[in-house]
């Protein structure tokens, strides 16, 4: 009794019982949804934001989060597709698009670390900013027709399945393992748990900062490779839901906004509770825009449970 008891006090235990119940009531429900167009659907749909989720999730974990990703995402896939429109090869413009995902993040990294503003004010700022050199440089339109190697970055399949989804998951993997098992990531559980204690372990608090914000910089500048591959083109849009998406996803998953907890694997159910919540508007005919307030009751429940749940346990 209380080994089950244990069970269902973990959070990625009952975010996969979620999951299943959805699944289980649109298969029930619906004969369309495990169709194999449909399952790719879902997958294809919520890969862009699970490219981003893990470092995000890391981010979360170490205390801080970043509100530009969005931004960050539409503009370094506006940055590739120009780039290699001036003639730029491709596998040169996919690098120094990276490089400068990684500067944005480093830059925003430094002003919270070092400078000490508030993260929130940063990343806003860093949103707003990023936002405005994207429609400067796509001279306020949408850019495609691209040469076709460029598109085979998304879109070439192994095992008939497209490179974009193979990437999102293997991230997904990587980021979930190094956060168990490797000391320097761990070392955010001590950094969002209380910064100066981490600092009297010996961690470099200043310098983890200023990583984790590249490092999610660099992630969706990635996201962003491999959204303008996955359409041939960069959309003057951008994305700009991309951040509340992932947030959303990894406070589902059981991240703290003061940080100290969370998990990759978490952020994932989290992921999936949002795409088949979408999923489930689509094939049974709902406004799409219903979309968000589903998410935003399920993200209140969910977060009122987590609440109570905690209560209990410090009473006990």
């Amino acid at each position: 009794m209380n080994f089950i008891k244990k069970i269902f006090r973990i959070r990625e235990f009952n975010l996969f019982l979620i999951v299943l119940i959805i699944i289980i009531t649109l298969t029930i429900r619906s004969p369309f949804f495990a169709t194999k167009a449909n399952m790719f659907g879902i997958l294809s749909s919520m890969s862009t934001e699970t490219i981003i989720a893990g470092a995000m999730t890391i981010l979360f974990i170490s205390g801080g989060f970043d509100l530009s990703v969005g931004s960050t995402l539409g503009l370094c896939a506006m940055i590739v597709v120009v780039l290699i429109k001036a003639g730029t090869p491709i596998p040169l413009a996919v690098v120094l698009t990276i490089l400068i995902g990684i500067i944005i993040g480093s830059i925003m990294g430094f002003v919270i670390s070092y400078i000490k503003i508030n993260p929130f004010i940063v990343t806003l700022s860093g949103f707003l900013i990023i936002r405005s050199l994207h429609l400067i440089i796509s001279g306020g339109t949408s850019i495609g027709n691209l040469q076709k190697p460029f598109s085979l970055i998304a879109r070439f399949k192994i095992l008939n399945v497209p490179m974009y989804i193979i990437f999102a998951f293997f991230s997904i993997l990587v980021f979930d393992a190094l956060l168990r098992n490797n000391v320097f990531f761990r070392n955010n559980y001590n950094l969002g748990g209380d910064e100066n204690s981490a600092s009297l372990l010996g961690i470099n608090v200043r310098k983890l900062k200023l990583f984790n914000y590249a490092l999610t910089s660099a992630m969706a500048s990635i996201a962003g490779i491999f959204l303008a591959s996955k359409f041939n083109n960069a959309n003057i849009e951008g994305s700009p839901d991309t951040a509340f998406q992932v947030i959303t996803a990894v406070i589902l998953g059981g991240a703290s906004l003061k940080g100290g907890r969370g998990s990759v694997t978490g952020t994932l159910f989290g992921l999936c509770i949002m795409a088949l919540i979408q999923n489930a508007l689509v094939l049974f005919n709902l406004n799409i825009l219903w979309n968000k307030i589903a998410i935003g009751l399920v993200l209140i429940i969910v977060v009122v449970l987590d609440s109570t749940m905690n209560r209990k346990r410090l009473n006990n």
